[in-house]
């Protein structure tokens, strides 16, 4: 019989990806500084799927990417509500819009693993609440975040895996002044 305990804290954070000939820069920052508060940011040049999201979100020169972690520990739970957070706030800025001008997918990371929250259900993908699935991206083993065939090619890519490996031993430093 296993004891059932509550698991360690982790960070949320945003991918965010937006058209900024049609949103305001300025007015996203302000609307994702409410939810992720206390953050860092992560500018990378990987972006494989930027033809892709260019049919709908215009022209590949106009997307700007970055990730934003709140550094505030969170329990586990709070990445449904992160999720449903985030798909409201793309809804606000498409529908003022009349297209879709912002991707934002939120995200947990946490010793053991990063986790993505999506709508879409996939055999790989666990039901959490609301809609909502966690999909299982990167799994933490021989002192480093690793892949699995599923993990998105961005997820994937070094600059990620040295990024999320700097914010694990940030998790756990603060985990450790926690509970000393």
């Amino acid at each position: 019989m296993s004891d059932l305990s509550i698991p360690t804290e982790g960070l949320i954070f945003g991918s965010i990806l937006f058209n900024d000939k049609l949103i305001s820069e300025v007015e996203l920052r302000s609307k994702l500084n409410n939810y992720l508060t206390d953050s860092i940011e992560f500018h990378h040049s990987f972006f494989p799927m930027a033809n892709f999201y260019s049919k709908e979100m215009g022209n590949v020169a106009d997307l700007k990417r970055f990730l934003l972690v709140s550094m505030s520990l969170r329990p586990r739970t709070a990445l449904t509500w992160a999720k449903v957070w985030a798909d409201r706030l793309e809804k606000n800025f498409s529908s003022l819009n009349q297209t879709r001008v912002l991707n934002l997918d939120i995200g947990f990371i946490s010793l053991e693993n990063v986790i993505l929250a999506t709508g879409k259900n996939f055999s790989h993908r666990v039901y959490l609440d609301h809609g909502i699935f966690a999909d299982l991206t990167l799994f933490f083993e021989d002192k480093t975040f690793k892949t699995f065939p599923w993990t998105y090619p961005d997820y994937s890519n070094p600059e990620f895996i040295n990024f999320f490996n700097f914010i694990r031993a940030f998790i756990l430093r603060k985990i450790n002044e926690n509970n000393t």
